[in-house]
């Protein structure tokens, strides 16, 4: 029984032994665990707080940005005005101011130039302008295709895609005086009227014989009522030198006739020669705007006006729709109401309109000036 007893009790005892055994080893895993978790802890370095020393925006790192290339500024769009020592100067300065003030509205630059090559044209170019004498635009216009070119009075030009003409027949003193002969017409008792002009130029033959035909277009045959009975109009062709020395004997000749209006052609610019003919109780119809003192004795002034052509084209030009061709426009200006009444003023510019819309032909070629 006892001997029983000793064995349970070395039984109790060494599994008392086993189970301590067992629970140190835990023990000391465990404590090794944590070892290694805190080494590792503490191998982790605190990474530092940076303070900014200077505030950072995106100013100052564009600005410290070096620059690589240097900027380049491309060439602001252009408006080309051709012209020559021939170019009428009346002309130039109305075309000149017209056309400087739509390239300022559309943000070009107008650039007037004496001579033009296909090499000086660059992308910059938008429009060419060229006014007489004519400058080669044919050609320039066939070796740049991308600019729109505008021929103002060159006869001869023949429109295309980037060609545009005003006045294919170039400027018509034909249409010129055969609109003063019409007006001379309308506003003079007994169709007393009469023209001064170039005999020595085509322009002056062509407006003088423009004059005459617009005349007869109102009165038909022209025969006065009263004496004296002479057949009028009355033409008194006159040279340079003429104009000059014995611009007397045109007076004269216009008032032994009776002459009562009287158109003077542009290429007339004797201040003396017009005062004289008003001194004589006649009113004129010219070419030029008065001086005041012709001012009372003068009817209308009647010239080419190609501006207000080039401007009706702007728009389409900018677009870079060009192959337009319009003959040039006339304007009346300067008109005296008690010389010219705005009724008869209306039926002139009806008359006006068909002759710009070809229904009515002055029967003048413009190139000679001779009547056909």
């Amino acid at each position: 029984m006892e001997s029983g007893v000793v064995e349970y009790r070395q039984m109790t005892l060494e599994n008392r032994s086993l189970r301590s055994s067992f629970l140190f080893f835990i023990t000391l895993a465990l404590y090794g665990m944590l070892g290694l978790f805190l080494g590792a802890c503490s191998s982790i370095k605190e990474v530092p707080e940076v303070t900014p020393t200077e505030e950072v925006t995106s100013t100052s790192i564009v600005e410290s940005t070096p620059t690589l290339f240097s900027t380049y500024t491309p060439s602001p769009p252009r408006v080309i005005l051709l012209i020559s020592q021939e170019t009428d100067m009346e002309l130039l300065s109305s075309l000149e101011a017209m056309i400087d003030e739509l390239a300022t509205e559309a943000g070009y630059v107008l650039e007037t130039r004496t001579t033009l090559s296909a090499d000086e044209i660059d992308p910059s170019f938008r429009l060419v302008v060229g006014l007489p004498p004519d400058h080669g635009l044919e050609v320039l216009a066939e070796s740049s295709k991308q600019v729109q070119f505008l021929g103002v009075g060159l006869p001869g030009l023949s429109p295309t895609s980037n060609l545009s003409v005003v006045g294919p027949m170039g400027f018509r003193p034909d249409q010129l005086g055969f609109l003063a002969g019409y007006i001379a017409a309308v506003i003079t008792p007994d169709w007393r009227v009469g023209v001064i002009g170039r005999s020595d130029m085509s322009t002056g033959l062509a407006a003088m014989n423009g004059f005459m035909n617009g005349a007869g277009y109102f009165c038909g045959t022209c025969r006065p009522v009263y004496p004296p009975y002479i057949q009028y109009p009355i033409q008194v062709g006159l040279s340079q030198y003429e104009i000059e020395s014995t611009w007397q004997s045109a007076v004269d000749i216009l008032t032994q006739a009776s002459v009562e209006t009287v158109f003077v052609s542009s290429e007339i610019d004797n201040q003396q020669l017009l005062l004289a003919l008003t001194e004589s109780g006649m009113v004129l119809i010219g070419g030029n705007s008065p001086v005041d003192e012709l001012q009372p004795n003068w009817v209308a002034t009647l010239r080419p006006d190609p501006g207000r052509a080039v401007r009706d084209m702007w728009a389409d030009l900018q677009k870079g729709q060009g192959g337009a061709s319009v003959p040039v426009p006339i304007l009346i200006t300067d008109v005296n109401p008690d010389l010219l009444s705005p009724g008869k003023q209306r039926l002139v510019e009806a008359i006006l309109l068909e002759l710009m819309e070809g229904f009515i032909a002055t029967g003048v070629d413009p190139l000679t000036g001779e009547i056909y």
